[in-house]
């Protein structure tokens, strides 16, 4: 059944005609039985990992002690179109959690909304409420919204774009200037848009420096942007990755990235064409040197995602790093000691899944103490995706629940 079938069905099952204008003063009639009572409303929401489910327009309630999922959360301002929650972060203080609506869902075709990153109409960012899923407020975006970024007060929003319309028309006008995508800033407390600044093509994966003073995200052509929170101005520059050259036809594809505990940004790239035919990376920024260490550089026959950092076994120096990969050979974590500056990351071991545990590993989160990990899969876009349990210790995987419809975001509520 065609999508405007579907709606008009709805309407007519509701009473409603479909071509009947209503007045202010009109009120819709409901003829069906009448509900017993309410569904229970979710919630609260503290301790649990909430996923933005992109394809199904949930998000997933997963409770890290029972392993299992406890709610699914509908999200969105129309319930018979999807709408694509893509990405999502917690108010430090634990009383809301924000997350983009993309208006753009892979599968969904070309038109407005198109897939991931060609939608043609503005994204929102919601407020939902902790204590009950409840939307609290939204602002409007640009169209794709990407990442974002909280900052440690709770009291800034960081929105990155995944535009991949703009960049095209950038790219037909031979100035990739025209193709950069916005950063656009939200006071949380009033959900105003405070400022937008331009700062690269196809911006995705956005984190802040330890100190908050810094803004870093992934662009697609090769490169990342470094934004200077701490200045009104927004200062932006560019840093190509080694070996790199600004373009549309990205070889590396970067796309997601993680900020260390020393403050080293480990960029994740997917491979030239998106990876389809792999060839990820990871490579690591160094904040004091301005530049790519290219010596720290690993590369992955898959895609390579994001990242999460634990404590090293015996208080031995640095740290661990866990990175997800998909595609061609299959989806894995991999462990490595980070190394230092100049310094190789050596990998300690790796997860590899069966299908039915974790189907295109996507984004990790680790427990406080770095023994446990989280990790969301996207499934294949169509079916249900997964959300893996991790022994970080013994480097299995422990149980496996199911998500909606293409998981791609993950956050943990205070």
């Amino acid at each position: 059944m065609n999508s405007l079938a579907h709606r008009l069905l709805i309407l007519a099952t509701f009473g409603i005609s479909a071509g009947l204008a209503c007045s202010k003063t009109d009120k819709p009639t409901f003829t069906m039985a009448a509900f017993k009572s309410d569904p229970t409303p979710p919630g609260p929401l503290h301790g649990l990992f909430l996923t933005t489910d992109n394809g199904s327009d949930l998000l997933s309630a997963v409770d890290p002690v029972t392993r299992t999922v406890k709610w699914s959360i509908p999200v969105g301002f129309n319930p018979v179109e999807l709408e694509g929650p893509h990405h999502i972060t917690p108010d430090p203080a634990g009383q809301y959690v924000y997350l983009n609506l993309s208006e753009a869902v892979v599968g969904s075709g070309s038109g407005p909304h198109g897939s991931h990153g060609t939608g043609i109409i503005p994204g929102f960012v919601l407020k939902l409420r902790t204590s009950d899923g409840s939307l609290a407020s939204f602002a409007q975006v640009d169209p794709n919204p990407g990442d974002l970024a909280i900052t440690p007060d709770g009291k800034t929003l960081y929105v990155t774009h995944y535009d991949l319309v703009k960049l095209g028309k950038g790219a037909q006008a031979g100035d990739l200037r025209q193709g950069d995508s916005n950063l656009v800033v939200i006071d949380t407390a009033t959900m105003n848009v405070t400022a937008k600044v331009p700062i690269c093509p196809a911006a995705h994966g956005a984190r802040l420096s330890p100190d908050s003073r810094t803004l870093y995200t992934t662009c697609l052509t090769d490169e990342i942007a470094v934004v200077d929170v701490s200045s009104p101005a927004l200062a932006v520059q560019r840093v190509l990755l080694p070996n790199s050259s600004e373009t549309p036809t990205c070889s590396h594809c970067p796309y997601a990235l993680s900020v260390a505990p020393d403050g080293a940004v480990w960029v994740s790239s997917l491979g030239p064409g998106g990876g389809t035919t792999g060839g990820g990376s990871v490579n690591v920024y160094d904040p004091s040197a301005k530049s790519f260490d290219a010596n720290r550089t690993v590369n992955l026959c898959g895609r390579a995602l994001f990242s999460a950092f634990a404590p090293p076994p015996g208080g031995s120096p640095g740290y661990l790093v866990y990175t997800p990969e998909q595609g061609k050979c299959g989806d894995k974590v991999h462990a490595y000691r980070s190394g230092g500056p100049g310094q190789a990351p050596s990998e300690t071991g790796q997860i590899a899944f069966t299908q039915a545990d974790c189907f295109n590993a996507h984004i990790l989160n680790l427990s406080a103490d770095g023994k446990n990990g989280y990790l969301v899969c996207e499934g294949d876009h169509i079916g249900p995706g997964s959300f893996a349990f991790l022994d970080l210790q013994a480097m299995t995987t422990i149980s496996s629940a199911p998500l909606g419809v293409f998981p791609d975001g993950m956050a943990l509520v205070p």
